[in-house]
């Protein structure tokens, strides 16, 4: 269960101002922060604006704009502005997300199942889990930097190729009888280090359309999201009653698709690339500036994310509700499994929480309102330490669904939240790297949650395991209501004229 994913902005402070006041209205993601999102890692964050040089108060503060500067020429012009319906890039990246997405949902579901087919044991199907997180832990800082540097086109091809290939191979292996779990493991590793490079296909879609579009095209990204993560599941499971092997086929067309649609981009460098790398373009001037170690380290968004104490406390909270809440799905695998129950209801139940995110999204605007962020990020912790409760002592298929859609209903407001906290202000030629810092913030934990529950799944019963899960849930909601900075937060307020 997880709380945020990554979709950075656009590249001027005046259109982080309006992606945001229009966010509330619009945005909600569960995190996953993965470019393409899932259940787990993480998840919608978006960024723009200021130079790295101001304090962290500043790239909250410096994110704002008067009310009367979208009066601009670029807003006069808006009339004019090729709808997305009819710009063939966003087409091309939005159709390859749904594709690559709904293949990593489908499949998702089904590598748990066929490992608990093989070996029975639920420590190796956390295994699993466990080696893709700890890899996309290890990548991501390194990844987030190749994307503020080099041709994000080029990093999506690879990833989608390294996708594709997976999928392919564990279902060739199981069509010929040699699908082993090393080979499962290896898949695992190779999922995880790519996983970072999707976070590409966002950067890039937040970059060829018109600031004013931003608001609409985040609302289809929320759609296909939402959309995506509903069908995968029970769908994978349907697969899984089928053929073993089916959800991995499907997953492997899937991930062609996408990868087509990439090969058919026609994207000038301009946008494949950071907007403002340093030194680009600076060779003929001498008189523009060096890069400094702030604009070129790796670890500059770390240095953003760790400098301000509402930032801090944030990702720290949703560092804890990861790791607490992504062995869930694992937890309630297994005891659906004890219970016999089909896999086409397990992928139903898991389904669950992407039907409750999309109802959820018209919670965003309201709780907006009525709470401030700091409020808002402690009312989802603490409804997702309920819904644990919940699926605890309820030990049934539906009750498990009915907890899961009410946890899932609050995530996209508290992504909004973090949206307008973290990376709002982040310029383009920095997004990569703050994108990576967060999610790694939001992953680090989870390959230890993961591990200690699949571990306990082996010896105790998947009851105690989830009533462990949800004491750790509410060490998250204790230390979300400690942090004095977090609750006194305010949602960033247009400076007036």
């Amino acid at each position: 269960m997880t709380a945020t994913a990554l979709e950075p902005a656009g590249d001027t402070a005046m259109e982080a101002t309006q992606t945001m006041d229009a966010m509330p209205e619009h945005m909600g993601r569960q995190t996953d922060a993965h470019g393409e999102g899932r259940t787990g890692p993480t998840t919608a964050l978006a960024t723009a604006g200021s130079p790295a040089a101001e304090s962290t108060a500043s790239l909250a503060a410096g994110s704002a704009q008067a009310p009367d500067t979208a009066a601009s020429p670029a807003a006069a012009a808006a009339p004019e502005l090729l709808p997305l319906r009819r710009n063939r890039n966003f087409n091309l990246l939005w159709g390859g997300a749904v594709s690559a997405l709904l293949g990593l949902s489908t499949a998702d579901i089904a590598y748990p199942l066929v490992i608990l087919a093989l070996t029975g044991s639920p420590l190796k199907a956390g295994l699993f889990a466990t080696v893709q997180l700890i890899a996309s832990v290890l990548a991501t800082l390194p990844v987030g930097q190749l994307m503020d540097r080099k041709d994000r086109r080029r990093m999506l091809l690879l990833s989608e190729s390294v996708r594709v290939v997976a999928a392919g191979s564990v279902a060739v292996a199981y069509f010929v009888g040699a699908l082993t779990f090393w080979h499962l493991l290896l898949t695992a590793a190779a999922l995880g280090a790519i996983q970072p490079f999707a976070g590409a296909r966002t950067l890039l879609l937040r970059q060829v359309v018109a600031p004013e579009q931003i608001s609409a095209a985040l609302t289809a990204e929320q759609v296909r999201q939402q959309g995506c993560e509903l069908a995968g599941p029970p769908l994978g499971g349907a697969m899984f009653g089928i053929s073993r092997a089916l959800p991995f086929l499907f997953a492997t067309f899937a991930g062609l698709v996408s990868l087509l649609t990439v090969v058919l981009l026609k994207l000038p460098k301009s946008v494949t690339v950071a907007a403002d790398q340093g030194d680009a373009g600076a060779s003929d001037n001498d008189a523009a500036p060096a890069p400094t170690a702030e604009h070129g380290g790796a670890l500059l968004g770390l240095k953003t994310i760790m400098r301000d104490p509402v930032m801090r406390a944030t990702t720290l909270a949703l560092c804890l509700v990861n790791t607490a809440g992504y062995p869930v799905f694992l937890s309630l695998v297994v005891r659906m499994q004890q219970h016999h129950a089909g896999s086409g209801t397990t992928g139903l139940v898991v389904a669950a929480m992407a039907l409750g995110g999309l109802g959820g999204t018209a919670l965003v605007k309201p709780l907006h309102k009525v709470l401030r962020p700091g409020w808002l990020l402690i009312v989802a912790c603490l409804v997702f330490a309920l819904t644990n409760f919940g699926m605890t002592f309820f030990a049934a298929p539906l009750a498990d669904a009915v907890f899961l859609a009410i946890g899932g209903a609050v995530i996209p407001s508290a992504v909004v939240m973090v949206n307008v906290l973290i990376l709002q202000a982040v310029p383009d030629e920095q997004r990569g790297r703050t994108a990576a810092a967060l999610e790694m913030f939001l992953l680090i934990g989870m390959p230890a949650g993961m591990l200690v529950a699949s571990a306990t799944l082996q010896w105790f019963s998947p009851t105690a395991t989830l009533l462990g899960l949800s004491l750790l849930m509410s060490v998250a909601v204790l230390y979300a209501v400690s942090q004095k900075a977090l609750r006194a937060a305010r949602w960033p307020e247009a400076r007036q004229a």
